[in-house]
């Protein structure tokens, strides 16, 4: 799973940057329309509904105008 893109964000993570690549609200409006788009066809796209999922708490905790990775913190119960 390790990748130049992973080593970039978990880096951001661990230095509480979340200085906007693209933002969490961003990211959970393409998984809403990828995962209507499969059910449109019929498939079914668990890994992304479950991604959305984490991408909409972290909105709702309001990380919504940073970067993605701040989802980060809709791994914990608090903001």
């Amino acid at each position: 799973m390790d990748s130049p893109y992973f080593q970039a964000k978990s880096a951001s993570i661990l230095e509480n940057d979340f200085t906007t690549s693209f933002a969490v609200s961003n990211a959970a409006k393409d998984t809403r329309l990828i995962t209507q788009a499969g059910e449109a066809a019929g498939v079914r796209l668990d890994v992304v509904a479950a991604a959305g999922e984490q991408l909409r708490r972290a909105e709702a905790q309001g990380h919504g105008d940073e970067d993605m990775s701040a989802t980060y913190f809709a791994s914990f119960d608090t903001p």
